[in-house]
């Protein structure tokens, strides 16, 4: 051992060598500063009570020159987290080990009274379900994400370069002022240029000066910490600042960039950013702006605030802004929670259990997917509407399931849907400081129409490991819960619908955006997204995304792309991996940009191969990839191949994000290319189901009407079209005013719809009358012709009787 401890009960080692080693590895990338602590960190309390723990092993059978002295009042630099350690091993190599930390705690999920900052607190006065203290052994280990904290030093950096340019402007102003313009322009010209090259290497030294000052302690707001204030006051200090800096990091997070996110995520039809489709893409999102999972209740409150105010707004109905909150956002954090909270709760049924029991996950599963439990009378009308039983097992489905208990004691029999929700909402709301709006015991019929149960079944599922029968399930209807004596099945998800359970391994090198994966004993799974310790794939790759946004030596790119390629297949022996999956994604970006679309179209084809078989057909990758494959053949004006794709991007929307994720673009692309197909009834029909669609932009949802009139007016039905142009109409005064020139176009067209549909109207009437005078003259016709027909039997008649006499 040459730095740190391995027994917590003996003093820290500090070698030099190893303590520069960590100051450049994690002080110098890292941003983790070195400080002074004490030589034993932990306070006498929790070294008395580490004494008796079984934990650590005894030291009675050490000889006294092994055993150290310890002695609370020394104290040592130390430079990375406290219980790090670097041993010196057999090869003669120095290694770092137990580096579980490199950012300091999170202040916002730390109580007040321990020095955090109290802001979530305050939400526990608002909800019952959300426990009033932070008091929690699981937030120890809750630290602040990499990505935030160098948001946060790029913030400073940002603002202290400000400062000096400035400074250094108001200077210079000074100085012209004092001395007077130079008369020779080149003069002028070459003081300028002076200027301007000192005023870099001023600032370029500045910058560098001032990022060696931002270094953060990572051993701030550790529990059972001896105090250092008696022992170096100076440290003391230091740590105050740290702590007070920690702080404002947690403060930059709840109050700056949690609003950021719910701001680009409203206005992110404007700037072309996707929102995340499931909670693997929501995960690795919110992980870019350096936000951890445990804000999702935050970002949900933020997104319930945004939907207040728009429908305020629309009571309003004046001066609207063009954007709109997307109400897939919230339902997505929803589900994302529930699935989370739910895998604990499961987990703690099954720990209480003893062995995962097939009932227990279906009756679980059950409860999970349903809006309330069946009555006796229900599930009696339902057994007997159904082709075979589902609500009894026989002795041999029984006895084929291994996992299953029977028995009064079973925890399945003693949980209904209502107890297992209130775990679940207790779970959220410890876990995320949230109360569910859309899921739970008691909530309203509005409500419950926005919940999510497929993607939430989905979700859990592959949270928990469990394999489930495919079939159709009744969702979000009422549930049955296996009860107790016979072994009822339960519905709408039966004991025989789990196929498995498997356990989920976390990869640390994998480079996916879900690291759990299913581990299975016969070595058919495994995580295929291990990470590639290849610096060269990295330079390349990252070379050919520099080209290919800028814009210039596209083909020079594609040499990179295949290259990184090839590089990743000679280690991996294979082709499904996230790295060629990039590859082939951005191939087929830079062929299609180059007009190349068939060469495109073969690089889009293998991303959709890849993508499928690397994370299942129901996957954000295999979302984009179906997207990308239907933009090309649309390009390539094979329309009914790219409409092929586009109906699969819409059932994987509203499968995997709902019914609200698909918004009215999506519906309205495909109306457009029926249009161009001169398919003007189908376009009718995907611009009839558009125009109902929640569009988050305003100003598309005008589009939208404007392009279903001009398909009316196609058809001939001009009276159609001026209703929905005056819709159009309505919305753009409301977004714009009377005065604005799309309000006046809309005018316009308003003006010419309404004029068609009143020839219309005269060309109807007058085609009415012609008809009525061409009917009553058939009439009187025919009235004619049958006296004239009668006149005619009556001679017939007489002339017969006198044939006869």
């Amino acid at each position: 051992l040459t730095y740190g401890t391995i027994d917590a009960r003996n003093p820290l080692k500090r070698d030099d060598d190893v303590h520069k080693l960590a100051e450049e590895i994690f002080g110098e990338i890292c941003c983790v500063a070195t400080r002074t602590v004490p030589t034993t960190p932990l306070t006498d309390e929790r070294m008395e009570a580490l004494k008796n723990s079984p934990v650590y092993p005894t030291q009675e059978g050490k000889k006294d020159d092994d055993k150290e002295e310890v002695d609370g009042k020394k104290t040592v630099e130390f430079c990375g987290p406290i219980e790090m350690k670097a041993i010196l091993g057999s090869d003669k190599r120095k290694y770092l080990l137990d580096c579980t930390r490199l950012t300091p705690r999170d202040a916002n999920w730390i109580s007040k009274g321990n020095g955090g900052t109290g802001l979530l607190e305050a939400d526990a006065k608002k909800h019952n379900s959300i426990p009033s203290a932070l008091d929690d052994d699981d937030w120890v280990t809750s630290v602040l994400r990499p990505e935030l904290v160098s948001s946060y030093a790029e913030m400073k950096v940002g603002k202290h370069l400000s400062k000096i340019i400035k400074e250094d402007e108001d200077l210079l102003k000074g100085e012209s002022a004092a001395t007077g313009d130079d008369p020779s322009a080149d003069n002028e010209a070459e003081s300028k240029a002076k200027k301007l090259a000192e005023k870099r290497a001023k600032i370029e030294k500045a910058e560098k000066e001032y990022i060696k000052t931002l270094k953060y302690n990572v051993n701030v707001f550790i529990p059972d910490m001896r105090s250092i204030e008696d022992l170096d006051k100076d440290a003391h200090e230091q740590l105050q600042k740290d702590e007070e800096e920690v702080r404002n990091i947690a403060r930059y997070l709840f109050e700056t960039v949690l609003p950021k996110v719910t701001t680009a995520i409203r206005i992110s039809s404007e700037h072309g950013l996707m929102i995340p489709l499931e909670g693997g893409s929501l995960t690795e999102f919110i992980h870019q702006y350096g936000i951890n999972c445990r804000y999702l209740g935050r970002l949900a409150e933020l997104a319930a605030e945004e939907e207040a105010k728009d429908i305020a707004d629309e009571k309003v109905g004046v001066n609207l802004p063009r954007q709109r909150m997307p109400l897939c956002w919230l339902e997505i954090l929803e589900c994302e929670m529930v699935a989370r909270a739910a895998k604990h709760v499961l987990n703690s049924y099954m720990i209480e259990e003893g062995v995962p029991s097939a009932k227990l996950l279906a009756s679980f599963l059950s409860s999970v997917i349903s809006t309330d439990e069946e009555s006796a009378s229900e599930t009696e009308l339902r057994m007997s509407k159904s082709h075979h039983s589902q609500g009894t097992l026989s002795e041999d489905d029984t006895s084929a399931l291994v996992m299953m208990i029977d028995g009064d004691d079973d925890p399945a029999d003693q949980r209904g849907r209502s107890e297992i929700w209130s775990d679940i909402e207790r779970e959220v709301g410890r876990r995320f400081r949230y109360s569910l709006s859309l899921y739970g015991n008691t909530k309203s019929n509005e409500s419950r129409g926005r919940a999510l149960y497929l993607p939430l079944l989905r979700r859990i599922c592959q949270r928990s490991g469990i394999r489930l029968v495919g079939k159709r399930y009744d969702l979000g209807g009422k549930c049955l819960i296996g009860g107790s004596g016979r072994l009822t099945a339960s519905y709408p998800i039966a004991p025989t619908d789990i196929v498995d359970i498997l356990p989920l391994v976390k990869h640390g090198a994998s480079v996916a955006s879900e690291s759990f994966v299913p581990c299975s004993f016969s070595g058919g799974l495994g995580s295929l997204s291990l990470h590639v310790l290849l610096n060269d794939v990295k330079v390349i790759y990252d070379a050919a995304h520099t080209r290919l946004s800028q814009g210039v030596e596209v083909p020079i790119a594609l040499e990179y792309l295949n290259e990184t390629a090839a590089l990743c297949q000679r280690v991996l022996e294979t082709t499904v991996h996230p790295q060629i999956q990039k590859c082939l994604k951005l191939t087929a970006t830079a062929y299609a940009n180059s007009k190349d679309l068939d060469l495109a179209l073969v690089a889009a084809e293998k991303c959709l191969t890849v993508s499928v078989a690397l994370n299942g057909f129901d996957s954000s990758e295999a979302y984009n990839a179906h997207l990308a494959m239907s933009d090309i053949f649309f390009a390539q004006g094979k329309i009914v191949e790219g409409m092929k794709h586009y109906r699969a991007v819409l059932f994987l929307a509203e499968a995997m994000a709902g019914p609200n994720y698909s918004h009215a673009a999506l519906y309205f692309n495909i109306g457009r290319q029926y249009v161009e197909a001169g398919r003007h009834e189908d376009a009718l029909r995907f611009y009839e189901v558009a125009t109902k669609k929640r569009n988050q932009d305003r100003v598309i949802d005008g589009v939208i009407a404007r392009h279903y009139a001009l398909a009316l007016v196609r058809l001939e039905r001009f009276k159609e079209a001026f209703d929905c142009e005056k819709n159009t109409f309505s919305l753009y005064s409301a977004l714009y005013g009377e005065d604005h020139d799309r309000t006046k176009e809309s005018a316009k067209y308003m003006k010419h719809f309404m004029t068609l549909a009143i020839q219309q109207g005269k060309l109807q009437q007058q085609k009415d009358k012609d008809t009525a005078k061409s009917s009553a003259a058939d009439a009187i016709a025919k009235q004619l012709l049958a006296a004239e027909d009668a006149r005619a039997a009556k001679k017939n008649k007489k002339a017969n009787k006198r044939r006869t006499k």
